[in-house]
């Protein structure tokens, strides 16, 4: 069985609606983060016919709040609170309207991104240009009685970016940034007016909440999050105040499964192919999708990409998910297969997803060169560090559970090419460099990282490799392959940060890859290409690298990316003269990342600085504690002006040759 909404209130009682338009009761007894259910866990159907609904949500007390596929709000009350079926009205939904905008126009409820209650009959919403509106239900009894005639006030903006968003009462609204965080905002006004604690700007209280389908509260500082493989995790917040103060550290407790999701997703295999070859596409999408192939090309009005191939229907599916998916794969059975056309190009691609309700799911994968089409150089798609970040289902290397060995073989919404107007660092940016090389005339060519791992025959004809914006993982047969590469003539160019970090290696099936180096404790240190036995620091080969002290970590709400100022030594360089630059000009001052600026120098920075440190044993990649040289004829041409703004880092990236 599987759930298209599940919401609970302040008291242990959850609701869900199935995928057979049925409701069911459950209720967490315990309340602790142990797995204590009534009923041993068995939903007790308290409903049927709910098929017009299309999301429910807690009001307290016994409400239920319903929005209907026509954009209407419908009020129930769960009189039992048992798991009996005992409602209010004889459960018949009493009609409280359709919203209205801020001015007075009719809306309707399901014009909002998102909706969800915040206690006492406050409604909040967010639209799809990010402005949170409130609203209170006055009467709370089935009767059409709202604050402000039923306009909502808009109270705030900038809230249309998040992952999830849902109340933790007494004004309190938790939100999930696209990097996992989640960030702590209170309303303490309640009332429609603007009045924050923290002036409104969000408090960062946590991380690794972006792999969950749903979260909603269970007062008292508890936070139930849903996974897309059913696992229910248990949080709480003990400090709500917005410092980070959460049982059990933080970590998410295991506290039930089976609440599988209703939504559409998707994943392929293999990653990359060559035009005539094979790829399997697994699909979930219970309400079926139509799926077309997108070439992921620069377009001259910035869309998403060209069209190719003929656009397919595929009838409703539902998967099972495998029970040892973390490591070995969903096990998703195979919904329909595409032979990749001759004529294709080597670029990435994506096979877009998209339900009847308008719901779309990319699945990416690169189409390899063949010799005969042989472009300008050569690009090498970060597909490990895709897979590290991808936290579907609850796991990546980064949590919130982390595995010895994490497959591939799962849906992965990291990877989509949509920006998500925050920092993005796979396969978004890695786009927006693919995208300058077509637009100036180069015709750049892609293959995965798990193919320059097993050897791309054509390697040694290209010129130049490029790494993208976030080349982090790397096997060591990948650097042992790159470090031939260089050594019979061919030239490297690195546009990212934090690249050729840390050693992760694949299963025999090249399905999977295995980080910490083989240390069962996870200290990813003894992984860092620079703690290896022998040692092999990247900035050797790239003249950069990355240290922590380089890495920002203000809150989302104050990055900004800043440029490049030439330096002296740079402005006589054969790679600056003739563009007319000279020393202190800025370069890379406009660009597509950060929230606050768009400049070059902004994430997680490289630099030059050479380290002594010991020749063996384990160093922790900082100022003081570092191990590799870069090469003695190193020409730093640029240094990114982060260090020279105000309560900044004290480091920024470097431009090298």
């Amino acid at each position: 069985m599987s759930f298209r909404s599940v919401t609970s209130d302040d008291q242990g009682n959850l609701y869900a609606i199935s995928n057979d338009d049925e409701l069911f009761y459950y209720r967490d007894e315990a309340r602790n983060g142990s797995a204590c259910w009534a009923f041993d866990g068995v939903g007790q159907k308290i409903g049927n016919g709910w098929g017009d609904i299309h999301r429910i949500f807690s009001g307290g007390d016994g409400i239920l709040y319903a929005i209907t596929w026509d954009g209407h709000l419908l009020f129930f009350r769960d009189e039992a609170r048992d798991g009996s079926e005992r409602w209010a009205f004889g459960g018949t939904g009493q009609d409280l309207g359709r919203a209205k905008t801020p001015d007075g126009a009719d809306a309707g409820w399901l014009s909002f991104w998102t909706v969800f209650s915040g206690g006492d009959g406050i409604i909040y919403t967010i639209t799809f240009d990010g402005d949170l509106l409130y609203f209170k239900d006055l009467a709370r009894d089935g009767r059409n009685v709202w604050a402000a005639g039923g306009a909502g006030q808009r109270i705030g903006t900038g809230w249309g970016d998040f992952l999830q968003v849902f109340p933790g009462g007494d004004g309190v609204i938790y939100a999930v940034n696209a990097r996992g965080a989640i960030l702590y905002y209170r309303n303490e006004a309640r009332d429609g007016t603007r009045r924050w604690a923290f002036d409104g700007v969000g408090q960062e209280i946590g991380q690794g909440w972006g792999g969950f389908w749903a979260a909603f509260p269970g007062g008292n500082g508890i936070a139930y999050a849903l996974t897309p493989t059913g696992t229910m995790f248990y949080y709480r917040d003990e400090s709500r105040d917005g410092r980070f103060g959460w049982s059990f550290e933080g970590r998410g407790q295991i506290i039930g499964h089976g609440w599988n999701t209703a939504q559409l997703e998707g994943y392929c295999w293999p990653l990359s192919v060559f035009p005539g070859e094979t790829i399997d596409f697994h699909i979930a999408a219970p309400a079926g999708c139509q799926v077309d192939y997108l070439r992921l090309d620069a377009q001259p009005d910035d869309a998403l990409g060209s069209a190719v191939g003929s656009p397919m229907n595929v009838s409703p599916v539902e998967q099972v998910t495998a029970p040892d998916w973390p490591s070995n794969g969903c096990g998703w059975s195979t919904t329909f297969t595409l032979t990749v056309p001759a004529e294709w190009a080597s670029d990435v691609y994506s096979a877009r997803c998209t339900d009847p309700a308008g719901t779309q799911f990319h699945i990416v994968f690169v189409v390899k060169p063949v010799a005969q089409r042989r472009g300008d150089l050569l690009v090498l798609a970060s597909t490990n560090t895709w897979n590290a970040y991808n936290m579907w289902g609850g796991y990546s290397k980064y949590g919130p559970a982390i595995p010895d060995v994490l497959t591939f073989m799962r849906p992965n919404p990291a990877a989509t090419p949509m920006d998500d107007g925050h920092i993005n660092h796979l396969t978004r940016a890695d786009l927006w460099i693919i995208h300058w090389f077509q637009q100036q005339g180069f015709c750049p060519n892609v293959i995965s990282d798990a193919d320059l791992h097993s050897g791309f025959d054509d390697l040694p004809n290209y010129a130049v490799l490029v790494l993208l914006t976030h080349p982090e993982y790397w096997t060591l047969e990948m650097l042992d392959r790159l470090e031939v590469f260089l050594a019979e003539g061919g030239s490297l160019l690195y546009l990212g940060g934090n690249g050729v970090f840390e050693q992760c290696s694949y299963s025999d099936g090249m399905d999977s890859l295995a980080f910490f180096y083989g240390h069962l404790d996870k200290q990813r240190s003894y992984a860092f290409l620079r703690n290896l036995t022998p040692p092999r620091p990247e900035r050797e080969i790239l003249g950069v690298g990355f240290r922590f002290n380089n890495y920002w970590t203000g809150a989302p709400s104050t990055f900004a990316a800043y440029p490049y100022r030439i330096l002296a030594e740079g402005a006589g360089h054969p790679m600056i003269l003739g563009t007319g630059l000279v020393t202190d000009d800025l370069i890379g001052i406009d660009g597509l990342q950060g929230v606050n600026g768009g400049g070059a120098s902004g994430w997680e920075m490289d630099c030059s600085s050479r380290s002594d440190g010991p020749a063996d044993g384990v160093v922790g990649a900082t100022v003081d504690d570092d191990r590799g040289r870069s090469p003695d004829n190193l020409v730093v041409l640029a240094r990114g002006t982060n260090g020279e703004q105000p309560k900044a880092v004290a480091h920024a990236a470097e431009m090298t040759y």
